[in-house]
Order: C-alpha cells, then sequence, then structure tokens
C-alpha cells in the first residue's frame, strides 16, 4: 500500500523518492515491476502536490516528472494510470489532452504544484532528464499542496 512519507502530511518538504547513480527518465512500461507499490505514496486529502528536486553533481541536469495512479483491480500492466486532462475552464474544449507533467525542474531549484485529485496510490515517475552525464543522485522531493474539499 503506498506509504505516508515522513513530514509529507506535516506541511514539511519531505523526499518521496531518493534513485542512486546516474539519473535517468523511469521506464515506459508501467507494470508493478516498474512502479512498485510500495513506492507509491498517498496524496489522501490532498487536491495538489508541490514536487522538485535535488541533483548531486553534473553540469546543470534537469528532471521532468509526472504522477501515475494505480488501478488495483486491472490487470498488471494496465493497473497504472496517467490522467489526460483536457483544457483547463476558460480554454477551448478543443485543446489536446495531455497527461499533466511539471516543466523542466532544474538541480536544487523550485517546486512546482501538481493535481493529485486526493488520491490513496500515486507514484512520482521521472519522465525525461537532461544533462545526466555525472549525476549520482536525484531525490524526488514533495509537500502538501491544497487541501481537497470536504464531501458533503
Amino acid at each position: 500500500m503506498a506509504r505516508n512519507t515522513s513530514g509529507f502530511f506535516d506541511g514539511e518538504l519531505a523526499v518521496l523518492r531518493a534513485i542512486p547513480g546516474a539519473i535517468a527518465a523511469d521506464s515506459t512500461t508501467l507494470t508493478d515491476a516498474n512502479f512498485p507499490v510500495a513506492a507509491a505514496i498517498s496524496c489522501d486529502g490532498l487536491d495538489t502536490i508541490f514536487l522538485g528536486v535535488e541533483i548531486t553533481a553534473g553540469t546543470a541536469p534537469t528532471a521532468t516528472l509526472e504522477l501515475l495512479f494505480r488501478d488495483a483491480d486491472a490487470p498488471d500492466g494496465s493497473r497504472w494510470k496517467r490522467l489526460l486532462l483536457g483544457a483547463t475552464p476558460g480554454i477551448t474544449a478543443l485543446a489536446a489532452v495531455a497527461a499533466p507533467t511539471t516543466a523542466v525542474l532544474a538541480q536544487n531549484s523550485d517546486l512546482q504544484e501538481i493535481r493529485c485529485f486526493g488520491a490513496k496510490v500515486v507514484y512520482v515517475r521521472v519522465t525525461a532528464v537532461t544533462n545526466a552525464t555525472s549525476t549520482t543522485n536525484l531525490n524526488i522531493l514533495g509537500m502538501p499542496g491544497q487541501r481537497r474539499p470536504a464531501r458533503r
């Protein structure tokens, strides 16, 4: 089951994933072997979270992140899902749908808010990296964003 990372729900910045070695994008094959539930986080009660990265070594390395959502009842290979979101309210409805990702996050840089919709099992996936040569570690950082509105 998804873990509550120490400090994550206290509004503190927490390491959601620590990836040793040279940084690289995660697999595009969405299976439990590539994205173990034990490494997922719970966003229960949150509508958004903030994500950032710390990258050790290298020259101007960056990473881009996205959230994967788990459907426990689906067969392996179909359990992890991307949410393809359309245009935001007030924008032309014919805009192309896309999985939300962070902007390119630089080493020890800003945090970016991304929607998690209160999902209980969420995996933070690295979708792209640049300038990975000589990097030795990637920490994915997170902290709570907006609380999910209470159900009535």
